[in-house]
């Protein structure tokens, strides 16, 4: 009975064998007759002959180089491994539906869900809106299966030990998988033709995470439709996750590397734990959910101690331990630190993660490590540079031209030395569209940016008297020469007909000196005429130069008014500014206020001459006097039908003066009368 058992086994092994010769025999006939799509058949060859200069394949795109596919008459060529691609895999990083080889791609628009490449050739393709170059697919799926032969003769770099590679470039490259930054970890050289961390191909295939106990996590394609649990980060499409598909949970592979428990020398008392929840401030960076923009709010998981009420954003309780930056000459390493701290480089306070530069004696934020060294901003004509302090004989005048408080010079700041003007770090990056990173090349010797163009607006001086002022002269503006006056008003007693009186200009009463036009009725303040043909405001976000126009209805950019003056406008962001408005500076002495005023763009009030609630509004410093920009363009004198005098502009502070004491002098005379 044994011995026929064992007669059976045997033969139905041997027929098993038969089998698998048969059909190895089959696949070897049908490789070297079929065409592949091609209608020539195709021949097999283990080496390009020298004869062909260039071969591209046809379903990757790329050089042929080695075994290949081909008919040459045809120039019809495929790889070995494109040719014996599968049509269909079930790709361990998704489970639910096998991957389909396609002859091109489904859509117009096409990346690769691996390397993040355009895909113009054959893909894998699923429904799940996935699609993988052949080779991207191929080479996962032995990542996959732990087959990794590939990459057994191909070097391991660490970032900081490989100098000779091109860091610029280098620093804009990502891992594959995690789509993190290559350089964050030590790397597989890029001639493996892929950009793969180490630690990331090392993966275990399948976790167990103590946030997620109810069932482990498995490495999959990124295509789901739900958030990251710990960054709270919307799906990419790219890179690979640790997955529980049944209950949706999903964490990157950098967040599935938070530890469930820290100990911290910043909060010694307890163990911190990471808690997915939200709600809750951070006590380094102090930010609230409340306040927080969109990018912000990803970071809303903590680590966090119920006992002391104290939390930690997760970026904020896992710095790096070292961080070299362009901004200074050495590395930074983490400090971890009890009590709170000043920056050197922003002058604001900090609390526990700070970074510290030993031989400098600096200790900085983590973020300030990376500030620009360089900026322009629009309030200043040159480029302001990054200082850790500056001198007290340097700058006298230290108020921020942003805010108008005091820059303490100790700490860090961004000033021009030249033109002694300086700025609050936060006040100069607070806004991100409101500054310009400079390279320090790109100044080559010259600080302002000059206009392409002349900005003259006077194109011809035809007479001047003997102080050298000019008496005549032909403007851009205007088609007649405009000769200068200084005797209007002294010429004209009726005050009345003045106040039909206007400048062409900034479109304000008319008043001494200015041009005007014997031919016809166009009269143009002196100041006026001087205003450049290309200007960049202080103002305007773009820092574009800005063109003065001539004879446009517009509405002012900034103080709204309606005006058929001069006007500078940006072709770029379609806007006009009038010429008042263009001409004035942020800092000012106005006739109606004894102190000078400051334009705060932040700084929200009852302007004192309309009443009216804005934000934006030239404020002083001393005193609690506020003015709208739309009320900066009334004219400071002006003409009334009821009086012979010109009416001078003041502030209401004086008005109620002028009344107080009418009514006084009225109480007075009705006491005598009576």
């Amino acid at each position: 009975m044994h011995d026929f058992v064992s007669l059976t086994t045997y033969f139905k092994k041997l027929r098993t064998l038969e089998k698998k010769s048969e059909r190895k025999g089959e696949m070897d006939m049908e490789i070297g007759s079929q065409h592949f799509g091609h209608q020539h058949p195709v021949e097999f060859k283990d080496v390009l002959s020298d004869e062909t200069k260039e071969a591209i394949c046809l379903r990757c795109g790329e050089m042929v180089f080695g075994s290949s596919f081909s008919f040459m008459e045809c120039e019809f060529y495929l790889h070995k491994k494109c040719a014996e691609a599968p049509s269909k895999i079930d790709h361990p990083f998704h489970r639910n539906h096998p991957l389909v080889l396609l002859p091109k791609p489904k859509y117009k628009r096409c990346f690769c869900n691996f390397c993040g490449k355009t895909c113009e050739k054959s893909v894998y393709h699923c429904s799940c809106k996935l699609d993988f170059h052949i080779k991207c697919a191929l080479f996962s799926l032995n990542m996959a299966e732990k087959k990794l032969e590939e990459l057994k003769h191909i070097t391991v770099k660490v970032p900081l030990l490989f100098t000779e590679d091109d860091n610029k470039e280098l620093e804009k490259l990502y891992c594959f998988m995690c789509w993190e930054p290559l350089l964050e970890s030590m790397y597989f050289s890029l001639d493996c033709g892929f950009n793969l961390h180490k630690k990331c191909v090392e993966l275990p295939h399948e976790i167990k995470y103590p946030i997620h106990k109810r069932h482990p996590l498995i490495l999959q394609f990124n295509v789901d439709h739900f958030s990251c649990k710990i960054c709270l980060q919307e799906p990419s499409g790219m890179g690979i996750v640790y997955s529980c598909s049944p209950c949706r949970f999903s964490v990157h592979i950098k967040c599935a590397e938070f530890p469930p428990i820290l100990n911290l020398p910043c909060h010694r008392n307890h163990p911190l734990f990471l808690a997915v929840k939200r709600g809750g401030s951070c006590h380094a960076c102090r930010k609230n959910p409340s306040f927080m923009t969109c990018e912000e709010t990803q970071q809303n998981n903590f680590y966090h101690c119920s006992s002391c009420n104290f939390g930690l954003h997760l970026e904020c309780a896992s710095p790096p331990l070292t961080i070299k930056e362009k901004i200074h000459e050495h590395p930074f390493s983490l400090f971890w630190r009890q009590a709170s701290f000043i920056c050197d480089a922003c002058g604001l306070e900090g609390n526990f993660v700070s970074y510290i530069c030993s031989t400098c004696n600096l200790l900085v934020h983590k973020k300030c490590i990376s500030l620009p060294p360089i900026i322009r901003i629009p309030r200043h004509k040159h480029p302001i540079f990054h200082k850790y302090f500056l001198q007290d004989h340097q700058f006298k005048d230290c108020d921020c031209r942003i805010c108008d408080d005091k820059v303490n010079i100790k700490y860090g700041s961004y000033s021009c030395f030249n033109c002694k003007f300086v700025v609050h770090v936060k006040c100069a990056l607070e806004k991100k569209g409101w500054y310009k990173e400079v390279e320090p090349k790109d100044i080559d010797g010259k600080l302002a940016i000059v206009p392409k163009m002349s900005a003259n607006p006077i194109d011809c001086v035809i007479e001047k008297n003997e102080d050298g002022e000019m008496t005549k002269i032909k403007h851009f503006g205007h088609e007649h020469n405009l000769i200068l006056s200084k005797n209007l008003i002294e010429g004209h007693c009726d005050g009345a007909s003045l106040m039909d009186k206007y400048c062409d200009g900034c479109v304000l009463p008319i008043s001494n000196p200015f041009y005007y036009c014997s031919q016809c009725d166009f009269l143009l303040h002196k100041s006026c005429a001087k205003s450049l043909k290309q200007q960049q405001l202080w103002f305007h976000i773009c820092q574009r130069f800005l063109i003065l126009l001539v004879g446009y209805i517009f509405r002012c950019g900034l103080c709204q008014s309606e005006c058929n003056g001069f006007s500078y406008m940006c072709k770029k962001c379609d806007v006009h500014y009038c010429l008042y408005c263009a001409t004035r500076d942020y800092r000012i002495k106005h006739q109606g206020h004894k102190h000078p005023l400051f334009f705060d763009r932040k700084h929200e009030g009852r302007c004192d001459a309309c009443n009216v609630k804005v934000r934006g509004l030239y404020k002083c410093k001393q005193c609690s006097f506020n003015l709208h920009i739309k009320c900066l363009r009334l004219p400071l004198t002006a003409w009334h039908k009821f009086d012979k005098h010109q009416l001078a502009l003041t502030y209401k502070e004086l008005i109620h003066i002028v009344l107080l004491e009418s009514i006084h002098l009225s109480n007075q005379e009705a006491f005598t009368m009576n």
